[in-house]
């Protein structure tokens, strides 16, 4: 038995199939194997094996997958070779499914029963069913015809030989299983190409502590959605920083290796020594990058997304609180006792000629207005925080790196394009433009609203535009909301900054919201009426126009690519953003964050300060109230 499996394994690696795994589960659960990867039965009747592979019309071919580049209403005939190595005839059912991503990001197909829309739709079969002799093989014509109306970008599928049986668990029980093994097929559609992802719905469950001087943990749960048109994979990462900027230790969720497009998969990721100071913030960001073997695309955005959640230190708060009551009753007693023997005569009445105690029942108003007042102007606004903000990712890099602009909030309702400059040492006194005159719906939006735009080239490129090679100081990026394509009328102006410590590497150097920089004084918001957007398709996939000089344009040849080409990077370009250097990050789902420590650090000092006044306050009206009665029993 164990010299007749080693020579049916000798043959399956023979025919460059993959590695051989067990058969299990029912058919619904039934997993969408690799091309040429083989499976195993074993039933009562004994051991099968069989396989798929793409293949020429007289024999299999060394081809991985299917892999195909479309026009709409194209139609391409191919063939897949179908292997039985068993010792008996095999009927196997021959199918076309479309592609999915299962729970865990891993590739899957859609089981027999369910019905394709995409890519499995558009493939018919030679046949449905085909008997294949004992180690031998069958070669099944397909034709794949993409419809009129198919829109740009992937579309995948996959091409599936199942067997369906009969078989006794551990149990004695009878178990229907369908096993299956797959041939992926890769389509891509001809023009524009998005490739684009979103972080959504992230959401943070803090889980305390009864130390109350101690960290708890938190579970942060989001969705990453693959909102282009192209396969990604992807890096992710995830931050926890609380109100005073600490960060707590993530244990990082794994790359994607694969994301289809429209696809979403649900990510969790677990976080210790997370300090409780009533208001943290989740950070997710995602790094998108080419799947293995595609090509490699000019500028992939990262996407970003924030969300506050409360920790509350309640027992902490339970501590204090106790420790306040018993202050306060010390207080008010010694008061008591002080006021008690002075003033009064042996009778315990008013000695003539002494001061009457003065009444607190105006004092303790006052107090109490003061601290309302002080805990009004300590509590950070929300609207300050995020106005005019825009942050520059990664917040470190260097000069060869490629860089995204994210504005914290939208444009005005009344806005129908952008223009963004650049400026610092060595550009133009008013500024390059890196981003020429562009409709607004060129760019992609954050879930908060506001836009994010990648640059086409990198800091070292637009320095050599400007006729300059040293880079030093802080540079300040300006994206302006005009009102129109020729309109001069500046609606709203986002400003960042980055800072060069040495001449091929900066940190982030955003101002706070709002800021004029110097740099960008006197700057006129269009004063380039020929900064152009570039046309459709042209060499960027996130469809931005770029720039050469200061004069706008649609930079370097100016020339669209074909319908449905794949960029090739700009000079010095890197490709995607380093995971893990994000920028200043605005909070977008639960209000803003507050990257400014000091400002924090004053904001927690005013409210402390205003909570003892309060207390304070109401001590001095308890005990006015106790000294009236005390004077009135006196009278009578």
């Amino acid at each position: 038995m164990i010299t007749r499996t080693a020579r049916r394994l000798a043959a399956v690696l023979a025919a460059c199939l993959l590695t051989v795994l067990p058969a299990a589960g029912a058919a619904s659960a039934a997993p969408a194997l690799p091309s040429g990867q083989a499976l195993h039965d074993t039933g009562p009747s004994g051991r099968s094996t069989f396989g798929v592979q793409p293949s020429s019309a007289k024999k299999p071919d060394t081809r991985p997958n299917f892999s195909y580049g479309v026009t709409p209403g194209a139609a391409v005939s191919d063939h897949i070779a179908v292997w039985n190595y068993s010792a008996k005839p095999l009927t196997l059912h021959v199918y076309a499914a479309d592609a999915i991503n299962t729970t865990e990001g891993g590739f899957d197909l859609l089981a027999g029963g369910r019905k394709s829309t995409d890519a499995g739709s558009w493939v018919t079969l030679g046949t449905s069913q085909v008997t294949v002799p004992s180690r031998s093989r069958v070669i099944v014509a397909f034709t794949l015809k993409v419809p009129a109306k198919a829109t740009a970008g992937d579309h995948v599928g996959g091409i599936v030989a199942s067997l369906s049986g009969v078989r006794t668990d551990a149990k004695g029980d009878k178990v229907k299983v369908d096993q299956r093994v797959g041939a992926r097929v890769y389509l891509r559609v001809a023009g524009q190409l998005t490739p684009r992802l979103a972080v959504e719905n992230v959401h943070t469950s803090y889980h305390g502590t009864a130390n109350p001087f101690g960290s708890g943990s938190a579970t942060v749960t989001y969705t990453l959605h693959n909102t282009g048109n192209v396969r990604l994979a992807a890096h992710q990462a995830v931050r926890i920083r609380d109100l005073f900027g600490g960060s707590a230790r993530v244990t990082q969720p794994r790359d994607i290796p694969e994301l289809l497009p429209g696809s979403k998969l649900t990510v969790t990721a677990a976080a210790t020594g997370v300090r409780p100071s009533v208001r943290d913030t989740a950070t997710v960001t995602a790094d998108p990058s080419p799947v293995r073997g595609d090509v490699r695309q000019t500028v992939l955005p990262r996407a970003t997304a924030s969300a506050g959640f409360w920790a509350v230190p309640w027992t902490l708060l339970a501590l204090l609180l106790l420790l306040l009551a018993a202050v306060t009753v010390l207080v008010v007693r010694f008061v008591r006792r002080r006021r008690g023997g002075a003033g009064r005569d042996t009778a315990g009445r008013t000695a003539p000629g002494s001061r009457k105690p003065r009444s607190p029942r105006a004092a303790a108003p006052t107090t109490m207005a003061l601290a309302a007042a002080v805990l009004w102007v300590a509590a950070p606004h929300a609207s300050a925080a995020s106005a005019g903000q825009l942050t520059v990712t990664p917040g470190h890099g260097s000069v060869t790196q490629s860089i995204t602009l994210t504005a914290a909030a939208p444009c005005p309702p009344a806005t129908t394009n952008v223009i963004a400059r650049v400026a610092g040492a060595g550009f133009p006194h008013g500024g390059q433009i890196v981003v020429g005159n562009s409709p607004l719906a060129t760019y992609p939006k954050t879930t908060g609203g506001g836009l994010s735009i990648p640059l086409t080239y990198t800091m070292r490129d637009y320095a050599s535009t400007a006729g300059f090679t040293t880079l030093r100081g802080t540079y300040t990026f300006t994206v302006t909301c005009l009102k129109g394509a020729f309109d001069r009328t500046s609606l709203r102006d986002f400003t960042g900054s980055l800072r060069f410590a040495s001449a091929g590497a900066y940190r982030d150097g955003t101002k706070a919201a709002g800021a004029d920089p110097a740099a960008t004084k006197g700057a006129d918001p269009n004063s380039d009426p020929n900064a152009m957007p570039a046309a459709p398709g042209a060499s960027n996939p996130a469809g931005q126009p770029s720039t050469t000089g200061g004069t706008g344009g649609t930079g370097g040849s100016g020339t669209p690519a074909a319908p449905g080409a794949v960029p090739s990077p700009a000079p010095g370009a890197t490709g995607t953003a380093t995971p893990g250097t994000a920028g200043r990050v605005i909070d977008t789902a639960d209000g803003p964050h507050h990257a400014n420590s000091p400002l924090v650090a004053w904001s927690v000092a005013g409210f402390a300060v205003a909570f003892l006044v309060l207390a304070g306050g109401a001590a001095q009206w308890v005990r006015g109230r106790r000294a009236r009665v005390a004077r009135t029993a006196a009278d009578d």
